[in-house]
């Protein structure tokens, strides 16, 4: 098996730096952040193996973990007993097995299986332990001893028993550990198909640059520690065992990012000869608020940023998509519900984006659902492809289904898959509730439930986030038995013809109140925009629009819920990042310039301060009095200027306001203007009227005087 890279010297850093011990503080010192009741026995008990995770038909059921002395005080004759609710009603509902996660971890569940009436008393004694010391122990409980008669699933856990100085020996356990034991016997039932989900889904941010955000927090995350490093390694222990892998390909492609180094966006060339190509432009390091033009912006970014175990991280995640079961969220894990209200197109945009996961050419089923399950009718109709729609039982009222969630079925020719919320909730505190043994031995219950009453809709359970890799393999070493068929997903959802109307699902309003709002997807939309513009005014660049949409598409995320504004607030400054390249093309011409006639010339200075070669247009805004040839396209060379010659045409006589803009090809404005006043030449053609009126009165004159001059002299004659 691979293993993740450690994360020891990152934690090194968060400690020396206050943070680790906050984030540690502010955890329970026993479980998970659930809002289970609290429990602050003097001994702390875990449970980490139960094998088998059920009742067996013959042979013992071993149970094994540590006792922590979490006082003080050093504790004595700590013995560790065993305790089960043999007698007892068994748990025969989905619904009273959540009832028993959520109990109080104090309460009365089953008896010490110790004294006169039991056949065998089990225990085993852990001794002294010291303020912080952890001992562990092994129980060994009979066949004799378990269930066989009445089929359900049963209360089964240890006690710890002990004193100190403060406390006398007593009947009462001094910590406590608990779990549920399925027993189904003899059945002929077929058994239950089950699917495990591995999400691999959490929030990606860019920098204005275009670079992974916070690439230290991203090293703690794909470590052995963070969400992303755990969640792939419990995966990577089924060890082949079916597992089915919900990724959003923008995470694939962060991690690719991150182990290349981190590069920001790229203008370089991607089109055509020349060693640029692929590389990096200078113009990436530069801040928004930077002049892209020089030479101090556009300096080289460092040559090796690559996160430690980025690379290790995507290696086993392609090696486990080749093996398991892939289902892929859209681009960016876009939230469907809010897009259908205000971006109904982006779905297509956030499908159809290409990532690292084609490279692999690893095949894929396209499914959507939020982190939450919940997904409202619109956005489950928005998709207009074969996708899966992966949904929580929560949305399934016991009034619109009195039969409960129909588990898989189909609509509008959408396969959709119910999420057991339960099974995915884990076992009863106090220990973890989400620890491997205990989220087991729900979906153990959960599964063995089903058989009991016949009910073959498959069990579907998404891992949570926060699962702990450590353990794993005792999680799917455990799913072994003989009424439990451990499938993929898309194997469970053969077959699956039963409709549903999807307008009966119930959708709440917090839900809807917690949608991204329309000013994310509008600068998102921008943002497409701009890298669209972007790369039409690059000559050689196919590339940086679709990179540029990537980005955009991450900041729509379930994942940005919590902190829109800060989403928003990173596409702004995208935009003006683009802005500020698009800018640093320039265009000068003269303040104003007087024509001889009805037509003239004049000239206009284009500057290309990138170190990229752009392609640009010049379009003239003019009133209905005069016209400007703008000339074909100007391709500008990287650090360039070059001057054109625009001709104008005049109809009437005055002052003509010219605007000038540069734009793509295609029209797209990129913000340099200027403003050219031009006079009318018209005036030389009045006054060549007069010269020529003045003219013919002169020859007149000329005329009248020799005609009268000729009569003078005939008249002397």
């Amino acid at each position: 098996m691979v293993r993740l890279p450690s994360s020891r010297s990152l934690r090194a850093v968060l400690a020396g730096a206050g943070l680790l011990t906050t984030v540690l503080a502010a955890a329970p010192a026993h479980g998970d952040d659930d809002g289970a009741t609290p429990y602050d026995a003097p001994l702390l008990m875990t449970i980490d193996r139960l094998d088998p995770g059920y009742v067996p038909d013959h042979g013992p059921v071993v149970i094994s973990g540590t006792v922590t002395n979490r006082t003080t005080e050093t504790w004595h004759s700590i013995d560790v007993y065993p305790f089960l609710d043999a007698d007892g009603v068994p748990i025969e509902s989905s619904g009273e097995l959540a009832d028993a996660a959520d109990s109080d971890p104090t309460a009365v569940v089953g008896e010490r299986m110790v004294g006169p009436d039991w056949p065998v008393s089990v225990s085993t004694r852990v001794g002294a332990l010291r303020p912080g010391e952890t001992a562990t122990y092994t129980l060994t409980v009979p066949h004799a001893d378990l269930p066989s008669t009445t089929p359900g699933v049963y209360w089964f856990g240890v006690h710890a028993l002990g004193q100190s100085s403060d406390t006398p020996a007593d009947d009462v356990a001094d910590g406590r550990a608990r779990t549920f034991l399925p027993y189904v016997g003899h059945t002929s039932a077929d058994p239950v198909d089950v699917s495990v989900v591995v999400p691999l889904r959490r929030r990606v941010a860019y920098t204005a640059a275009g670079a992974v955000a916070r690439p230290r927090v991203w090293q703690y995350v794909l470590s052995e520690n963070g969400n992303l490093g755990r969640l792939l390694a419990f995966g990577q222990a089924a060890l082949g065992q079916p597992v089915t892998w919900l990724v959003d390909p923008a995470v694939a492609d962060a991690v690719k990012r991150l182990a290349d180094g981190n590069p920001a966006r790229s203008l370089a060339p991607t089109t055509g000869p020349g060693p640029g190509n692929g590389g990096g432009d200078g113009s990436q390091s530069a801040s928004p608020s930077q002049d892209p033009g020089g030479s101090d912006a556009q300096t080289d970014q460092e040559p090796d940023r690559a996160v430690p175990g980025a690379q290790d991280w995507l290696d086993v995640l392609q090696a486990q998509l080749r093996i398991g079961d892939l289902l892929t969220l859209p681009y960016g894990d876009l939230d469907m519900s809010a897009a259908a209200d205000h971006a109904p197109d982006l779905y297509k945009r956030a499908r159809d984006h290409a990532s690292v996961l084609d490279d692999w050419d690893v095949p894929g089923t396209p499914v959507i659902g939020s982190p939450s399950g919940y997904l409202d009718a619109n956005a489950m109709l928005l998709a207009n492809d074969d996708s899966v729609a992966l949904v929580t039982d929560q949305m399934f009222g016991r009034r619109e289904f009195p039969d409960g969630p129909p588990g898989a079925t189909r609509f509008n020719g959408h396969r959709l898959a119910v999420v057991a919320s339960g099974a995915g909730a884990g076992g009863p505190g106090p220990d973890p509730r989400i620890a491997p043994v205990a989220l087991r031995q729900r979906l153990l219950s959960e599964a063995a439930l089903r058989v009991l009453r016949g009910d073959t809709r498959p069990l579907v359970v998404t891992l949570p986030s926060t699962v702990d890799a450590s353990g794993a393999d005792e999680f799917w070493s455990g799913l072994d038995a003989d009424w439990l068929h451990l499938t993929s997903l898309t194997d469970a959802l053969a077959g699956r013809t039963e409709r549903v109307d999807v307008s009966r699902l119930t959708y709440p309003d917090d839900q809807a109140d917690y949608e991204l709002d329309a000013t994310v997807f509008d600068e998102a939309e921008g943002l497409m925009r701009d890298g669209t513009s972007l790369q039409r005014m690059l000559t050689a660049n196919d590339t940086v629009a679709s990179e540029v949409a990537g980005e955009a598409l991450t900041a729509t995320s379930y994942a940005a819920r919590p902190a829109p504004s800060d989403a928003t607030g990173r596409l702004i400054a995208a935009r003006r990042w683009i802005a500020g390249r698009q800018a640093a093309v320039r265009l000068t011409g003269p303040r104003g310039v007087t024509l001889s006639s009805a037509d003239g010339s004049f000239a206009v200075t284009l500057a290309n301060r990138l170190r990229q070669p752009v392609t640009v247009q010049i379009q003239a805004e003019t009133d209905s009095g005069i016209a400007v040839d703008v000339g074909d396209p100007v391709e500008l060379g990287p650090k360039t200027r070059t001057t054109q010659v625009l001709d104008a045409h005049t109809s009437k006589v005055g002052v003509h306001q010219v605007r000038l803009m540069l734009t793509t090809t295609e029209g797209d404005q990129l913000g340099a203007t200027t403003l050219v006043s031009i006079r009318s030449g018209q005036v030389g053609e009045i006054i060549w009227v007069i010269i020529g009126a003045g003219a013919g009165i002169l020859f007149v004159a000329i005329g009248i005087r020799l005609a009268r001059r000729i009569r003078r002299a005939r008249s002397a004659s």
